[in-house]
């Protein structure tokens, strides 16, 4: 089953504009759908899949409310790669950080630095707490989700159960 989803996790309760869902507590996830852009290609910020420069000024802007870490997986069956950012006060504070699971002798992007569980790193450094027997990365649901769409759509059902 595939795990692809890429967005912002604030260490805040955000009440803009963005589509977004409540993870725990304050923290909120905005997902962003950047593969089917007009110009795609021309407009992603390696060593990241899906990160724009739009994407990053909006990091950025939020940072300035609380700590933000950008994700992005891309799993499949099991093998796949997570790459994470975390950023505070306009400045970045860790990463690009870039983990990878059932792939043997991975390319490493430059610019990025391999570690174990980079998404952990990012939401640890946004200080999210970890539930007993649970990763940073559970005990914010982040399983829970499998693409951005979903997120999405349970944004959705969210604004219109509020209509």
């Amino acid at each position: 089953m595939a795990h692809t989803i890429n967005g912002i996790i604030t260490s805040f309760e955000y009440d803009g504009e963005l589509p977004n869902v409540i993870l725990a507590g304050n923290y909120h996830l905005i997902p962003f759908n950047n593969k089917h852009g007009t110009n795609y290609s021309e407009s992603t910020l390696g060593p990241y899949e899906e990160l724009t420069k739009k994407t990053r000024k909006t990091l950025k802007e939020l940072s300035f409310n609380g700590k933000c870490a950008y994700i992005e997986t891309d799993y499949f069956g099991g093998t796949g790669v997570q790459i994470s950012k975390a950023w505070h006060d306009g400045e970045r504070i860790i990463g690009p950080l870039i983990s990878f699971d059932g792939i043997d002798n991975p390319k490493v992007p430059s610019g990025a630095t391999l570690v174990e569980d980079s998404i952990n790193e990012a939401l640890k450094a946004i200080d999210v707490y970890r539930h007993e027997g649970k990763d940073e990365f559970d005990s914010m649901r982040l399983g829970w989700y499998r693409s951005n769409a979903e997120i999405i759509e349970e944004y959705k059902k969210v604004l219109s159960n509020k209509a």
